[in-house]
């Protein structure tokens, strides 16, 4: 596809903020106004660019005020319609950083506040289970495997292994790593 038959305007620029304002998300509002998806983040890349030209950039921030601007009307929508589900759902809510109304946050693993529970995140799960259903015709297998993931979060941390936080293995003295049979 050429790109460059799609010229980026000041009226092109209104009307997909009109759509993102109308609830849109931003590449679908440019489709709308019959502008590829890959053109919309071309222009987007260029406006993220070290030195991007004016034109890019005021069309870049365009979008993210409109993005904001639709948000925010979306939360005081939200905060009219049932302000406590505003509050444990919206701003309100409990954040590590900051008291809220719901309940407090889960504490962090390992008490470092950058430290993340992969298996928690949506796309481990959904690879685990996408792992689990190609064995499926390996009963034995995956019976061990499904057995392995099931404790691999509740057990603690052995030495030299970090679970999923970490690395495998032990530094020799010459700085290598030695890897754990487990």
């Amino acid at each position: 596809m050429s790109t460059r038959r799609y010229q980026l305007t000041p009226e092109l620029q209104t009307t997909i903020c009109g759509y993102i304002l109308s609830g849109g998300y931003p590449h679908v509002a440019a489709e709308a106004t019959g502008i590829p998806r890959e053109v919309f983040d071309g222009w987007m890349r260029r406006a993220r660019a070290r030195a991007p030209t004016k034109k890019y950039r005021l069309f870049y921030e365009a979008i993210v005020q409109a993005r904001g601007q639709v948000r925010l009307a979306a939360e005081a929508k939200a905060l009219t319609k049932d302000p406590l589900a505003w509050l444990k759902c919206g701003p309100g809510k409990e954040t590590p950083d900051a008291p809220g109304w719901t309940n407090p946050p889960r504490a962090q693993v390992d008490g470092d506040p950058e430290a993340v529970n992969l298996l928690l995140r949506r796309e481990t799960q959904d690879l685990m289970a996408t792992l689990l259903r190609i064995l499926e015709p390996f009963p034995e297998v995956r019976t061990r495997v499904a057995e392995a993931l099931a404790v691999l979060d509740t057990e603690p941390p052995k030495e030299g292994h970090h679970g999923i936080h970490g690395t495998h293995g032990k530094k020799t003295e010459e700085g290598q790593e030695e890897q754990r049979k487990e």
